[in-house]
């Protein structure tokens, strides 16, 4: 990557081979100049001697010449543009030598609360006529880029920006390198989206910007928006599963917690537009269940019940996916979970396919989750226990991932009745999580000694978020439930406490069947509701 050096009216190549001015004329310097440019600019403002200069811009056993630097000095000049006798660049000290005035330009810092930059743009210099349509290509491009951002997180254009180590804390996230290039007579576009800090590129993209149109502009934003997100739910440093590394990517544009239907759209175009992206057929599945983790209590309290469509679209995506992403564990563990979550007959070979990636994974801080809830879901809870466990060594403390690794120690918890370890835990979810703590405690607090928080919930909660309540429990956890008692004693709080509260009837007809089927030895038939 090639940036540029501004010195006075002038913006130079780093290897000081070419300059333009800011009325775009481009010059272009012989080897001898630009030795003499790269000397000179190391001792601004310091008189350096003929006999030094020449010595800078010759070579080996070169004749040197005393006066041939005064010519090549002159020439120097015109080509920049310098008026010996009022120099901006060069100027002479009489008897002595010359001396380098032009300074480095400061570059003028981004906004404090800049969050995303479109910048450095490249190639303006080499492309003639061309660059007023690659400028205003670039400005159009910023403003539709801004659109897949909250009103509160700022895009800049900044066709000269600098490096993050220029701007410290003023750094943004992420930003939006441009290079333009002429192939023929047509102008086309290198997009770099990069992590702005780390300077880690997470996506690549060419497309051709000769006479796009506004409409065209704003089909590119949002497909680089996507790619964006993609890239940044699945770099490999990340080392999180892919549901959390999308819900991470969804906040680099909101700002706030992803939510699944920001990612929706986006990848559903994906899908759509390229039927053989994999990848994204994976991620969109993923954002499905995702769906039913963030709003399954609103779901489940409407009229409709989108699950048999959903899950449909879960088993098209996944199956046409895995044959071509055998290599490929970052979508593959997903793909085994998603597998056993619809519950189709798949569930033998997804466990098989989730214990053989995490033998093979090189990121433990994924598969270890994905392995642990399904030794759960198995009957195998200590040792999914334990690789919950392990996994919450290797994550950040109050990150999105923690959180959520967290969850799953209380479904863990919950299942085998361990009330002391299921306390302990279930405070630290609802300290580090204010906003879900009423929901932790209906569904995990202690069924006979329900704690003051889900006491009050029940009191001022509607019957029908009751029952969206139990069927969030049931659909994304207590069905999936394997062992009998485990099942049993998953479903005991919120079947306890809403059946008290609101009557048997409050619970759905498919979780009494599900209850039914539990052993009577095993199940808690005090605290199971009885059909009406």
């Amino acid at each position: 990557m090639r940036h540029t050096i501004r010195l006075g009216s002038l913006c130079f190549d780093e290897s000081f081979v070419s300059a333009v001015s800011d009325g775009e004329a481009l010059v272009t310097f012989t080897r001898a100049e630009t030795r003499l440019i790269k000397y000179l600019v190391q001792y601004p403002n310091q008189v350096r001697s003929r006999a030094q200069l020449l010595d800078a811009v010759s070579h080996g056993n070169e004749e040197k010449l005393d006066r041939s630097i005064d010519f090549l000095i002159n020439r120097l000049r015109q080509k920049l543009g310098d008026d010996a006798k009022n120099p901006t660049f060069i100027a002479t000290r009489y008897g002595e030598g010359y001396i380098w005035l032009a300074s480095q330009t400061k570059h003028q810092s981004l906004p404090r609360d800049c969050h995303a930059v479109v910048g450095p743009v490249f190639g303006l210099s080499h492309i003639g006529h061309k660059r007023t349509s690659a400028e205003l290509f670039s400005q159009q491009f910023q403003q539709a880029f801004q659109s897949h951002f909250s009103d509160d997180l700022e895009v800049v254009f900044d066709p000269d920006c600098p490096k993050a180590d220029d701007l410290g804390e003023e750094a943004p996230k992420i930003g939006i390198e441009l290079s333009f290039v002429l192939v023929g007579d047509q102008l086309e576009c290198v997009f770099r989206g990069y992590l702005f800090r780390s300077d880690r590129t997470v996506f690549v993209k060419r497309i051709s910007a000769s006479n796009a149109s506004p409409a065209d502009i704003e089909v590119i934003s949002g497909e680089i928006s996507s790619a964006l997100r993609t890239g940044l739910a699945t770099e490999v440093e990340a080392q999180v599963p892919l549901a959390i590394g999308m819900i991470e990517a969804g906040k680099t544009f909101t700002g706030i917690k992803g939510h699944w239907s920001e990612n929706d759209q986006g990848l559903r175009a994906q899908v759509h537009g390229n039927p053989t992206d994999y990848r994204a057929k994976i991620m969109l599945a993923t954002n499905i269940h995702t769906k039913y983790l963030q709003d399954s209590v609103q779901i489940f309290m409407s009229n409709a019940d989108p699950r048999k469509d959903d899950e449909d679209d879960i088993e098209t995506l996944v199956t046409e996916s895995l044959p071509h992403l055998q290599n490929e564990p970052t979508f593959l563990l997903p793909a085994a979970k998603l597998l056993f979550f619809i519950d189709r007959g798949y569930n033998e070979m997804a466990v098989k396919m989730a214990e053989r990636l995490h033998k093979e994974s090189t990121s433990l801080a994924a598969s270890l989750p994905v392995v642990g809830q399904m030794r759960v879901f198995t009957g195998q809870n200590e040792d999914g226990q334990r690789a919950l466990d392990q996994a919450l060594e290797l994550c950040e403390q109050g990150s999105q991932f923690e959180i959520y690794l967290m969850i799953l120690k209380c479904e863990a918890l919950a299942a085998v009745s361990d009330r002391d370890g299921l306390d302990q835990i279930l405070d630290q979810v609802c300290t580090r999580v204010p906003q879900i703590e009423v929901l932790m405690q209906v569904l995990f607090t202690c069924s006979e000694r329900p704690s003051k928080i889900a006491q009050q919930a029940l009191v001022n909660m509607a019957p029908a978020q009751a029952r969206g309540m139990v069927m969030l429990m049931h659909y994304v956890y207590g069905r999936l439930l394997q062992n009998r008692e485990h099942r049993a004693n998953a479903y005991r709080t919120p079947v306890s406490l809403f059946s008290k509260q609101f009557g048997p009837n409050i619970i759905p007809d498919e979780v009494r069947q599900v209850l039914r089927a539990c052993d009577d030895q095993n199940a808690d038939n005090n605290n199971l509701p009885k059909t009406a």
